[in-house]
């Protein structure tokens, strides 16, 4: 699959299965692991953490690799979760 591809069904996947977060986009880029093996690394944005025991951005890199091998990629993903309400906005003064 291409990088539009997987980012397209990774949209897909978790604005669907992940409401409660707000999702806000991802993108997915092929790359290397540190052993050379090819990977997928994501990049999913949300407007929140989901209040929702437990937490389902926990579960969110299996529910995308499942989806991935339903489509025939079998490369392993690093899945980056990325919470704007988490984010620091002011600098550390000590």
């Amino acid at each position: 699959m291409t990088d539009q591809e997987i980012t397209s069904l990774v949209s897909e996947v978790l604005r669907e299965q992940i409401p409660e977060a707000g999702f806000l986009g991802a993108e997915a880029v092929s790359s290397s692991d540190f052993d050379g093996d090819p990977v997928i690394k994501i990049v999913a944005r949300y407007q929140r953490r989901p209040e929702t025991k437990p937490d389902p951005l926990l579960n969110a890199s299996h529910i995308l690799r499942s989806a991935l091998i339903s489509r025939g990629e079998d490369r392993f993903i690093l899945l980056k979760n990325d919470v704007v309400s988490e984010k620091q906005t002011e600098s550390d003064i000590d």
